[in-house]
């Protein structure tokens, strides 16, 4: 028998309920899992988290369980938006069949210090318990709930011990401050529930067929620099000038009404004008967002995705129509990337800040999906950061973007 999985997905207020109601449907589609994974909307009672982790692990005595807090989950049409209409949700995926194996590592207080030594004994861990050569996995980390952002260290340190593992993922996500600012997410493998933690799930066996990919939909404008200075998440100076000078001159033009809004807030001016810095990837037309989060009172610029020394930052435009678009390229790269266009499941990791781009036609995101992608059930979490794979490329963290992990079927 190959691959098996079952969906289940329950909007019920009351979190014991909503867990139970999801785990029954999905163990009817997927009988004997190896790997139960629960994702539960952070408006939930965080108190109830350890006994929900309990609930699951006595539901599945013999699979590897796991789950975490996210924004929101869309499913067969439904979004349950837990930032903006704090609709309530816990979404169940059983992963089983003969030959399939998964494993998972779970480790809390994930900080500056550690994130990426961190990432490699995750790696270490969810390799040795798997057993056999990982065909996949899936990285939940803090996306960004942390300033500066950590998860292209905790990818990082991933890649330092496996270096051809694909990923993807997002961070969790425990809520959000009045401010729009990410709070960490909790997190459970087995009856072990950590905060501030970062977890890898690794999925084997002989008949799993796993693709990945990502896409954002954003065009470059034919303007940019180079950053010539970084230190940490600060790009200090581009093309030898203070990174805010030239970031302004960049993204504002000769509009003092834009420098002005760019200048006090640069991320909300990013979304509500569609225009951003982006590094270009090396396989393709695909840019990685490098969108400025704040400005340092010595002129600097700070990016939550790892600025370096020599990167070329391209400004990019992004609209409704781009971003839907995005969609599409990513469901085709996910089908050439697996070697199949039947899916048995797929997963989306949907960065919450294309809800601020698409507006009502987020709700759509998912039939756009399915119009391209032939699959037997399809989930989708409301992002915190996400991690992907562009093409053939090494995983990454990043942001505004639709990234794709999908299992064929047969």
């Amino acid at each position: 028998m190959s691959l098996v999985t079952g969906v289940g997905l329950c909007a019920d207020t009351d979190l014991l309920t909503a867990l139970e109601e999801a785990a029954s449907k999905a163990r009817s589609e997927c009988p004997e899992p190896a790997v139960v994974l629960a994702f539960i909307t952070f408006n939930y009672p965080a108190g109830e988290l350890a006994a929900a982790a309990n609930k699951l692990s006595d539901a599945f005595p013999d699979a590897v369980c796991a789950g975490g807090q996210v924004n929101g989950l869309t499913f067969e049409d439904e979004r349950y938006d837990a930032v903006f209409a704090n609709r309530h949700a816990v979404a169940v995926v059983c992963f089983g069949g003969d030959g399939i194996r998964g494993a998972a590592a779970l480790r809390p207080d994930v900080s500056h210090d550690n994130a990426r030594s961190l990432g490699g004994t995750l790696a270490q861990d969810a390799l040795a318990k798997l057993g056999v050569p990982a065909v996949g996995g899936i990285l939940f980390g803090l996306g960004l709930a942390s300033v500066p952002a950590l998860d292209q260290q905790l990818v990082n340190g991933v890649r330092d011990v496996a270096p051809r593992l694909r990923l993807s993922g997002t961070g969790f996500c425990g809520g959000m401050t009045t401010e729009g600012m990410n709070l960490p997410g909790r997190a459970f493998l087995g009856r072990d529930l950590v905060e501030q933690g970062a977890m890898l799930l690794v999925l084997g066996g002989s008949s799993l067929r796993l693709g990945f990919s990502v896409a954002n939909g954003m065009k470059a404008t034919g303007r940019g620099a180079f950053v010539t200075k970084a230190e940490g998440p600060e790009i200090v100076e581009m093309d030898g000038r203070p990174a805010k000078e030239v970031v302004l001159e960049l993204l504002a033009g000769d509009s003092a009404e834009d420098r002005a809004m760019f200048e006090k807030n640069p991320t909300v001016t990013s979304i509500e004008k569609g225009v951003a810095l982006a590094a270009p990837d090396i396989e393709g037309e695909f840019h990685w967002c490098h969108a400025v989060a704040m400005f340092t009172p010595r002129g600097g610029a700070i990016d939550a995705f790892g600025p370096r020394k020599g990167m070329g930052l391209a400004v990019v435009r992004i609209d409704p129509e781009s971003c839907m678009d995005a969609v599409g390229e990513a469901a085709k790269m996910l089908e050439e990337d697996a070697g199949g266009d039947s899916f048995e499941f797929t997963l989306a990791f949907s960065c919450a800040l294309r809800g601020f781009t698409l507006g009502a036609n987020i709700a759509r995101e998912d039939a756009e999906f399915r119009r391209h992608v032939n699959t037997r059930r399809h989930l989708g979490v409301i992002a915190n950061g996400e991690i992907g794979c562009y093409r053939h490329g090494r995983p990454a963290f990043t942001g505004w973007v639709f990234a794709l992990m999908g299992a064929l079927a047969g």
